[in-house]
């Protein structure tokens, strides 16, 4: 019996989700812990390890059985040399060498990857991209992260940037963004962007949940605020489709919640703005692995690192 498990980590700034799976992709254990006082980096590690024992204590599992892990970290990463380039989630971690440091910890090897990359592998072997090989997927939440999969592979790019199709521009000039850049897309359609506009349509705060089912209820502000969203993101990623033709765009994260109001949004607006010899070509899908994606494509990440190897 193949007793052969892999570890995915995903690292948010308010809860770290764990997941191992077998050789076969299936779920063997899951595990979520809060992510409080990880800028202590010595226990942030004596965190993770008693989440792992306790996962495979449930499930009668054993450390020996963990061939490797991969880490999902909600900011730029160097995949090759293991450090986290900046992370403004958890503080101390900018230019953080976590695979070396977790080396001392853990004796099987460890990949870290940005985690909209790993939504992206994730999405593409198990998901709404499965039997893709060119890809894009985004996912949409307090920022809008990105990850491209080009040739079946992760993309990265040689600045190690690749996928960030959050921080492509959508306007001449705007608001400034955090990345140095202006008017990104970020700064129209994520979370902040889109309840300020609500707030100034209905005078109040309203929960994205409850818009959304205004809209679906045909409430004409809550549908403008979702059409206006979908015409962003739609803008964008028709830059995407005329540059790398990618065969499935895969749409995540909370505010996809939205669904078909938001969707069909997106889909006019790549139609609208692709190549006429790409039209209909590409296909517009949700994102089917939900919040797991992240974590599952660590593992995966790991899972085929140490296969190539």
């Amino acid at each position: 019996m193949d007793k052969k498990l892999y570890l995915g980590i995903d690292v948010g700034g308010t809860f770290t989700k764990l997941v191992l799976v077998n050789s076969a992709c299936r779920v063997a254990a899951k595990n979520v812990i809060s992510s409080r006082g990880f800028s202590d980096k010595a226990f942030f590690a004596r965190e993770l390890r008693a989440a792992i024992n306790s996962m495979l204590s449930r499930h009668k599992e054993h450390l020996s059985q963990i061939k490797g892990a991969g880490i999902g970290l909600p900011g730029p990463v160097d995949f090759k040399s293991g450090v986290v380039l900046s992370l403004t989630n958890i503080a101390k971690w900018n230019r953080f060498a976590l695979v070396s440091y977790l080396k001392r910890f853990f004796s099987f090897p460890i990949f870290i990857e940005n985690d909209a990359n790993c939504m992206a592998l994730a999405e593409s072997r198990l998901g709404a991209a499965k039997g893709a090989s060119y890809a894009l997927c985004l996912t949409l939440g307090t920022g809008v992260g990105g990850g491209l999969i080009l040739d079946k592979k992760i993309y990265r790019g040689p600045f190690l940037l690749g996928g960030e199709i959050g921080h492509s521009p959508v306007a001449l000039s705007g608001e400034r963004c955090p990345c140095g850049g202006e008017a990104c897309l970020e700064r129209y359609v994520g979370n902040r962007a889109i309840m300020a506009r609500i707030k100034k349509e209905f005078g109040r705060t309203v929960s994205l949940e409850e818009v959304s089912s205004l809209a679906r209820r045909g409430d004409r502000k809550a549908i403008k605020i979702w059409d206006d969203v979908g015409r962003y993101i739609g803008l964008a990623l028709s830059g995407v489709v005329n540059v790398l033709n990618p065969e499935v765009i895969v749409v995540g994260g909370g505010v996809s919640l939205a669904g078909g109001v938001l969707m069909r949004s997106i889909k006019r607006s790549v139609r609208k703005h692709a190549m006429k010899h790409l039209k209909g070509k590409v296909k517009v899908k949700r994102a089917l692995l939900g919040s797991d994606a992240g974590v599952l494509g660590a593992a995966l990440l790991a899972k085929e690192k140490l296969a190539n190897t």
